[in-house]
């Protein structure tokens, strides 16, 4: 992994991103910290306790391995920086989200912004085993979306709140989205 600075144009807006790039070699790394993170959350079950979420570090470099885009580390001049990655070659802020776990509960800050939303589910079937499927979701319908009787997500936003949604299914399933890659291997 390389740790670099790039001039760039986010949101309207000139700035000066730290990122953080990878090679195809830095996924037996990564593979060796999610079966880190991967035998605690199995442990925490002899404890009848809560099991950790994914981290984003294990999701937002998964993605960067499989796309090539680079994990987003700071800003210097950009207003917004709730993103969490830049493919250096469309030029687009992108925000991941993920789950181990059959069914997600994804928030969302009050301040998110992006230009594409990407959600990864390593659930697969129950084995979470690092592998995984991708979804571009569209941003319509995240914002779009109600999260209660009479709110949008969106309208939770511009309250200041922060609001929650099962992407799996009041998204991929309610509007039938295909994964754009399955069974992704990263290591």
């Amino acid at each position: 992994m390389n740790i670099k600075k790039i001039e760039a144009v986010v949101f309207s807006e000139k700035c000066v991103l730290e990122i953080m790039e990878f090679a195809k070699s830095d996924g037996e790394m990564w593979k060796r910290a999610f079966d880190l993170w991967h035998e605690l959350k199995i442990g925490m079950r002899n404890y009848k306790s809560r099991e950790p979420n994914l981290p984003e570090g294990l999701s937002e470099v998964a993605f960067c391995l499989w796309s090539g885009s680079s994990r987003f580390i700071s800003a210097k001049g950009l207003s917004n920086t709730s993103f969490d990655t830049f493919n250096t070659i469309t030029k687009r802020a992108e925000q991941i989200k993920a789950c181990s776990v059959a069914f997600d509960l994804t928030s969302f800050g009050p301040r998110s912004k992006w230009d594409d939303l990407y959600f990864l589910d390593f659930y697969n079937g129950g084995k979470v085993d690092g592998l995984f499927d991708i979804y571009k979701i569209p941003n319509n319908l995240i914002y779009e979306n109600k999260v209660n009787k009479k709110q949008t997500l969106k309208d939770q936003q511009d309250e200041k709140r922060r609001p929650r949604l099962c992407i799996k299914k009041e998204i991929i399933a309610n509007y039938k989205i295909k994964p754009i890659a399955e069974a992704v291997k990263v290591w």
